[in-house]
């Protein structure tokens, strides 16, 4: 089944696509060998592994959910741990001068319960979060890391840009041929409240056509309230109408975007940095000065976003989105993935 031509994100067209197409067969042919390779050299710990990954480029909302994940299996009894690579990671005064990245310092913040360890080798953070007893372990970003067996799959796909222009990097956007979602034991389409009914459709049935197998969960954030770089939290109504300058530095700004227009902010100016952007004094001062000259009376932005803001006062009052990943549809399906994970190791309580 080819992939409909109404997505957001149809085939990259033009003559640098055609010119990469070659280097992208070598590539998703590299990856599915190394996929294989590496699969048959995991190694399998003694706790539950839930993954979260994705097969694009970019962001698809993966860090809210492994909130999600987290605080259910909190709610279960559980003693969860996550488990990622770090990418992006910085030093900084907020993270006590440890390499840590912002999904990092954004799950310190809201799940500050829940062990977080990072780094390559992740294997060997796998033991070390058991040995601090931890007894179930969420690899974040991890359907690539098939180094570590894993009892759970959940693949996340961006309902606004489902499969990077259709192409292996560098041509598209995927990480892999689409071929590896069949090793999902679920997929999660996030940002499904964020495109048409219609578009909804065709991507659900493309997934059932060419993957009978794997079940879906339908999932949303849902924006929670405005909170301040200096703390103060305000609600979502307090900041509807007011003219606003908006930046972000993620994956998929426009979804950004769309979720504050869409809470009635008058957005004068967006600004767009680069995934994992570190924002410098200069940055603050650009912002400031674009805040002046396009009239705007606020600044907002991503949480992830705000864990790298400088906390001093040209920035007390900018604020940003605090929100929470939520399942609109396949709650059960979700459950039951959950529960065939867990029992799949005997659990000490």
């Amino acid at each position: 089944m080819r992939i409909n031509p109404h997505f957001p994100t149809t085939l990259l067209e033009g003559p640098l696509a055609k010119t990469l197409l070659p280097f992208s067969w070598v590539y998703g042919a590299a990856a599915l060998l190394g996929r294989r390779w590496r699969a048959a050299h995991a190694e399998k710990l003694d706790k539950p592994v839930l993954s979260i990954g994705n097969i694009t480029c970019g962001g698809t909302g993966k860090t809210p959910v492994v909130e999600l994940v987290a605080r259910d299996l909190l709610q279960l009894g559980r003693k969860p741990a996550i488990l990622s690579r770090g990418y992006g990671a910085t030093r900084s005064r907020s993270s006590g001068g440890f390499l840590h990245n912002d999904e990092y310092l954004v799950l310190r913040a809201n799940l500050p319960q829940v062990p977080h360890l990072q780094g390559k080798q992740r294997v060997v953070l796998g033991r070390e979060a058991i040995r601090q007893g931890a007894d179930v372990l969420i690899l974040d970003d991890g359907f690539q890391h098939v180094r570590l067996k894993r009892d759970a799959d959940i693949v996340l796909i961006d309902a606004l840009a489902p499969f990077g222009f259709g192409r292996v990097l560098p041509a598209g956007l995927l990480r892999e041929p689409l071929g590896a979602l069949c090793h999902a034991t679920l997929f999660g389409i996030t940002r499904c409240d964020q495109v048409e009914p219609r578009t909804l459709s065709t991507l659900r049935s493309y997934l059932r056509c060419r993957f009978p197998a794997i079940p879906q969960v339908q999932l949303s954030t849902r924006p929670i309230e405005w909170v301040g770089i200096d703390g103060k939290r305000a609600s979502l109504e307090s900041l509807s109408g007011r003219a606003v300058l908006a930046f972000c530095g993620i994956g998929n700004p426009e979804a950004f975007r769309r979720q504050i227009v869409g809470l009635g902010l008058d957005v004068r100016a967006f600004v767009r940095f680069r995934d994992h952007h570190a924002y410098s004094r200069q940055d603050i001062a650009t912002l400031h000065q674009r805040m002046l000259k396009c009239a705007a009376v606020e600044v907002v932005m991503t949480q992830k976003d705000a864990v790298k803001i400088p906390h001093d006062e040209a920035t007390a009052a900018w604020k940003h989105l605090r929100i929470a990943a939520m399942i609109c549809a396949g709650d059960d399906v979700y459950r039951a993935a959950l529960r065939r994970a867990l029992e799949s190791r005997p659990h000490a309580s």
